[in-house]
């Protein structure tokens, strides 16, 4: 079976420099892989078939069979690397704490350990380890 290492010791090097990062990888029984990317401004179609086809290239389904799916997060899926976070900076998001109630508010800084969020009117500084799950919140004004 392809190890998520693999794939990612092939992409990562290919990223570097650019402004697409890589989100996640995951191997599903039957090599099934899926690879997400995003860009600061939200990444095209197109970027994502450059992508895959460069791991297509990369790897020799010759050797090992699998099926590859590369795409962006999508806009309701939970954030899973601090770029996520940068991304989001002026959006509305819901954060769920190791401990505690979940919380609203206004993304406001990102920094390496914690961000800083506006809650009810109150700025609040949260350490990234206390953090379980933050995603983006859609608002239609």
């Amino acid at each position: 079976m392809i190890s998520e290492e693999t794939v990612r010791a092939i992409l990562e090097p290919k990223l570097a420099g650019s402004e697409i990062f890589l989100v996640e990888v995951s191997v599903k029984p039957g090599n099934r892989i899926r690879v997400l990317v995003d860009r600061m401004e939200g990444i095209s179609i197109d970027e994502c078939v450059e992508i895959s086809r460069f791991l297509n290239g990369a790897m020799d389904r010759d050797v090992e069979d699998y099926a590859l799916e590369v795409s962006s997060p999508g806009t309701d899926s939970p954030f899973r690397v601090p770029r996520q976070y940068e991304k989001n900076v002026g959006r509305t998001i819901r954060v769920s704490l190791e401990e505690g109630s979940p919380l609203e508010g206004k993304l406001l800084a990102v920094g390496d350990e914690q961000i800083l969020m506006m809650i009810r009117g109150k700025e609040r500084s949260i350490s990234l380890n206390e953090i379980k799950t933050a995603k983006a919140i859609i608002t239609f004004n």
